[in-house]
């Protein structure tokens, strides 16, 4: 004659039904983190690859170093407009590529604001560019990491955030570093390259002051 357990006590066969449930559970949850995974990763090498493959004239390597004239591109702006690397002669720039999810770049742009009034007293404008795709990752817009990070500096006209081309992305940065900037002269000629402005700002300032 069988027994019926006790109130609250489950029987062998449920228990292992239970936890037959929660281990399938457990799998799709697991599955699910795996996939996304997966989708980020092939994101960011697609992006990569299509970094690679832009070696057009416009995009030569060979330029973007210090002593050269910097190479010309496209960017967009965060207000809509398009804009040239040629158009930026005329001023000395502090020409700005940066991925938005990256620390570097979140540490470097409140680094960059403290200093801003020493940039403004050389005629230095600041143009801080999103890398194309922010280089397959996922990271806030332009507009907001310039909102959150730049402050009351965000919108002045002598700090331009944008977004860039690819071509233009490969053209400075092939090596798809990201945090790098470039400081041109009013002739559109690079005079010093670094990245890490919250680290490099002592030398940065430096070579500003020699463009005066």
């Amino acid at each position: 004659m069988s027994r019926t357990p006790p109130t609250g006590q489950a029987t062998p066969n449920r228990r292992r039904r239970q936890a037959a449930r929660a281990a399938s559970r457990r799998r799709r949850r697991w599955g699910w983190i795996a996939t996304t995974a997966t989708v980020l990763a092939i994101a960011a090498t697609i992006t990569v690859v299509r970094l690679a493959n832009h070696t057009t004239a416009s995009s030569a390597p060979a330029s973007a170093t210090s002593g050269h004239p910097a190479p010309d591109g496209q960017f967009t702006t965060v207000s809509g407009a398009t804009m040239t690397v040629a158009s930026l002669r005329g001023r000395p720039t502090l020409l700005w590529f940066v991925a938005t999810w990256c620390p570097s770049c979140q540490a470097g742009t409140p680094a960059v604001a403290h200093e801003f009034p020493r940039l403004r007293a050389n005629n230095v404008r600041v143009v801080e560019i999103e890398m194309y795709q922010d280089l397959g990752q996922p990271g806030p817009s332009i507009a907001d990491f310039g909102k959150n990070l730049a402050g009351a500096l965000y919108g002045d006209p002598d700090w331009i955030f944008g977004t860039s081309s690819a071509d233009l992305t490969y053209a400075y940065n092939p090596k798809s570093y990201t945090d790098i900037y470039f400081l041109l002269d009013t002739n559109g000629r690079i005079t010093y390259t670094d990245g890490e402005p919250a680290g490099s700002m002592t030398t940065l300032l430096e070579q500003v002051d020699k463009l005066a």
